[in-house]
């Protein structure tokens, strides 16, 4: 392996000199899902930071690269490889993808032979000593292409302080959190209608307990704790609770959780803060069967404080429908033929029909026929 050093910007007439570090007899490292080294140079010795009987639990990284895994809560990047049988983690203290690539191939360097280190001055070599001081016995935290001058100090790049966060561009500005949950929408368009009015609801819902206006790098996950607090606390008249937490979870987390995962994907942050926020408790919806003389007796007390409702609740009993295809009923979709009444399932938009029973035919014939009037509502909706 040869590095030579690029031309010297310092100025004019200024000679330059850089170091190459030749290994003899090279051998290049094997294809391996994680990396197996036998051999390391002297300046770069492998320490592992993690016991090897104690491996993290896989679902706190995510593989970015070839033995280079990211680490989900702090994007700090580690090497992964294998050394006598046993996979070594270390921390390469770094979220620059690039500046860890470069530090993992240093690290996967086989010298199998003699190494041989001169010194190139203006294109004439000479030999360095191999006790040479000033040459560290630990792997550097970053990598730096470093430029001698022949007769003035070492020239250093600047290194920013702040950490560059794979995949985003240098000039492309921040989004606030409510363009990621548009964005986030505009990716459901053309599911069914019925699913696409549910995500509208949701953001509307999340737009009211959530502040949506500041950028996306702004929140941390106490915030959104505080957020889900005001949502739970969020009471009616009699004091009851208006969102369980059923709804707080698909109305309010989930979509959270999408768009920060979107700003993760596109690189804004270096990792979701939803991860660190918990899940509501939910309850079990306990929903009540009635007998069918419990059924007949309420329809008989509906009959008499409100004639709509009994009509309503009566034909969805004898029809085994619900409100929404009950309100959506027109005339015409009775075939006395054919014994059966056609309905639209409003959630998918797909038609099917339901048998006729002759207690429901004599039903419609004696209390609802004068209602069936070709293309129009069968019914004055009233929530029954």
């Amino acid at each position: 392996m040869k590095t030579n050093g690029s031309p010297s910007t310092s100025g004019p007439g200024c000679a330059v000199s850089s170091v190459v570090e030749h290994y003899l007899d090279t051998v290049p490292s094997g294809k391996r899902n994680a990396p197996d080294f036998d051999a390391f140079s002297r300046g770069f010795p492998l320490q592992s930071n993690k016991l090897p009987n104690k491996l993290p639990n896989t679902p706190r990284f995510r593989r970015v690269d070839r033995g280079i895994q990211r680490h989900v809560r702090t994007g700090e990047l580690w090497f992964v490889g294998r050394r006598g049988g046993r996979v070594i983690w270390q921390r390469l203290q770094t979220q620059d993808l690039s500046a860890a690539r470069v530090t993992v191939a240093m690290i996967e360097a086989q010298p199998n032979g003699n190494v041989e280190i001169s010194l190139v001055v203006d294109g004439e070599k000479h030999p360095i000593a191999d006790n040479v001081a000033g040459i560290p016995d630990k792997p550097l935290p970053r990598v730096r292409r470093v430029l001698v001058a022949e007769d003035g100090p070492a020239v250093q790049p600047s290194v920013a302080s702040t950490p560059v966060i794979h995949g985003r561009a240098k000039n492309q500005t921040v989004p606030s959190l409510d363009e990621l949950l548009n964005r986030w929408r505009r990716g459901k368009a053309g599911l069914k209608p019925g699913t696409e009015r549910k995500l509208d609801n949701h953001l509307k819902m999340l737009r009211r307990y959530v502040d949506t206006k500041n950028v996306v790098t702004d929140y941390k996950a106490q915030d959104i704790r505080e957020f889900i607090a005001k949502a739970r606390e969020d009471k009616d008249g009699k004091g009851r609770r208006r969102l369980k937490g059923q709804t707080i979870n698909e109305s309010i987390l989930r979509p959270l959780s999408d768009a920060f995962d979107l700003a993760l994907e596109e690189g804004f942050v270096s990792r979701n803060p939803m991860a660190s926020v918990k899940k509501e408790k939910t309850e079990p919806i306990n929903r009540t069967q009635l007998k069918w003389e419990d059924a007949e007796r309420i329809l008989e007390d509906v009959k008499g404080r409100a004639h709509e409702s009994y009509l309503e609740l009566k034909f969805m009993l004898f029809m085994g429908v619900g409100q929404a295809e009950a309100k959506d009923c027109t005339g015409g979709a009775v075939d006395w033929a054919g014994k059966t009444i056609r309905f639209i399932r409003q959630k998918t938009g797909k038609p099917y029909e339901v048998p006729l029973y002759p207690w429901a035919e004599k039903f419609i014939r004696t209390e609802m026929e004068p209602r069936l009037k070709l293309g129009k509502q069968v019914f004055d909706w009233r929530n029954p």
